[in-house]
């Protein structure tokens, strides 16, 4: 792949991750006052716990998949497997833990196989006590890409 097609899919993922967590942030206000246990809630608030789950999901993979995939290949990194990405980027300080990050995409498959609900509870807690870890994260690689991007430039 060439540097400037890299660079254009950074781009594009940085802009999906942008618009994504702007979802998840919107989800993570409606369901605010839901208790973890999601004990007691509502058909509406049940489907909003899982809008929330389902847009944090989808926002670790970005982050993963295409933000910090496409960095590696601008900064010309050898292609590898997810772990070696999630590695590399705590590396480098693009991330804060590694593990904290893999136990999120271990999370995210729980969410995607979870098709009767059994673990929804659990799901739920998970994703909103990890949130603000995740929004850190991903605050702290956007600095550093947007600085790779306009030195790049």
């Amino acid at each position: 792949m060439k540097r400037d097609q890299a660079r254009s899919l950074l781009e594009q993922g940085l802009a999906e991750l942008a618009n994504a967590r702007r979802h998840l942030d919107y989800s993570c206000q409606q369901v605010a006052g839901l208790p973890g246990s999601l004990e007691g809630a509502t058909e509406k608030q049940l489907e909003s716990a899982e809008a929330f789950t389902g847009r944090f999901a989808r926002s670790v993979d970005l982050l993963v998949n295409k933000v910090l995939r496409s960095l590696d290949r601008v900064e010309l990194n050898p292609e590898g497997t997810l772990l070696d990405i999630i590695n590399r980027a705590e590396k480098r300080g693009l991330i804060g833990r590694a593990e904290e990050l893999r136990e999120m995409k271990d999370v995210r498959h729980m969410i995607a196989h979870d098709y009767a609900g059994a673990r929804a509870a659990e799901i739920f807690a998970y994703c909103r006590e990890q949130k603000p870890v995740f929004d850190a994260n991903c605050e702290r690689a956007l600095t550093q890409e947007r600085q790779v991007l306009s030195a790049r430039s």
